[in-house]
């Protein structure tokens, strides 16, 4: 029988679970999609967690205990743990590729003039050029795939004498496409498991997860202030990309070694009607900003 502390971290992570859900579920219903369909995808996620997390040192892991751990029968377990789990994952070319050729233009000294990017010949026998740019981000894509992305999605522009010009800092996958879902299914994770991190580290050593928000704006401000805040996302990102290439050693072979790892920044703003007191319709809130720590407590 679990702990009442253990029970109540239980509970709370249902909690968490369930608010986390209701955007996604909301959608899922407005596509069509059952329960059921997504009961099975949960009812497979936890056998697999189950098994390749929790196997007890030493040991092979067990239909048994992967069936103690999930509370799935053990008939379930066995099938679930034989099946094929269906098709990959979408392709990630639309967003990482296309985000990393964006990335290396910017920061490569070779493509940068003056700390700016500079318009590149589409192929060159000497110097760099779009083409060279392409095949440093993947040998498996053809440049004239990348670049016809990056025309499409507005990040690029292609000038006369085939000089490309890199006209955003960003790549935007458009509404609703393979690319746009797929972030959908990776930037959420990502920051669900920083917070996580967070809340049960053991070290001080913490992620870096902070939040701030006021919740008396007026909503004709909406527009300026989405504005505002996408320039100063900009900026950030643009400083973050530059330091995080320092440490990239694809780009700087003298950067430090060690096992391979994965880091970076998400920025993201929100907003949404705040309903009237209870009692008390139309009457303002009290104005009040927070910022949270990197840990809550």
């Amino acid at each position: 029988m679990l702990s009442a502390a253990m029970d109540s971290i239980g509970e709370r992570l249902i909690w968490a679970a369930v608010n986390t859900l209701q955007p996604l579920v909301k959608q899922l219903l407005a596509h069509g999609v059952p329960f059921g369909l997504l009961e099975t995808q949960l009812r497979a996620l936890f056998v697999a967690v189950a098994d390749a997390d929790f196997a007890l040192p030493g040991r092979r892991q067990t239909d048994s205990r992967v069936s103690l751990l999930t509370g799935i029968n053990r008939k379930e377990v066995r099938r679930l743990r034989a099946a094929d789990h269906g098709p990959p994952a979408p392709s990630s070319f639309g967003m990482n590729h296309a985000t990393s050729l964006i990335s290396r233009w910017m920061t490569d000294p070779q493509t940068l003039e003056r700390g700016r990017p500079r318009p590149l010949p589409y192929q060159a026998r000497r110097g760099p050029s779009f083409m060279k740019l392409a095949r440093k981000v993947t040998a498996d894509l053809a440049p004239r795939v990348l670049l016809d992305e990056l025309l499409r999605s507005g990040a690029s522009e292609l000038r006369d004498g085939d000089l490309v010009v890199l006209t955003s800092a960003a790549y935007v996958a458009p509404p609703r496409s393979q690319e746009d879902l797929q972030i959908l299914g990776e930037d959420p994770r990502e920051l669900i498991e920083t917070i996580l991190r967070n809340v049960f580290a053991e070290s001080s050593e913490l992620l870096l997860q902070r939040k701030v928000y006021y919740d008396n704006l007026g909503s004709d401000a909406a527009r300026e202030i989405r504005g505002e805040l996408r320039r100063a996302g900009d900026r950030f990102l643009r400083q973050v990309d530059r330091l995080l290439a320092r440490y990239d050693r694809d780009r700087n072979p003298r950067a430090p070694g060690g096992e391979r790892h994965y880091a970076g920044v998400g920025v993201y703003c929100f907003e949404a009607a705040v309903p009237p007191e209870p009692n008390r319709p139309g009457t303002a809130r009290r104005t009040r900003a927070r910022t949270s720590k990197e840990r809550r407590r």
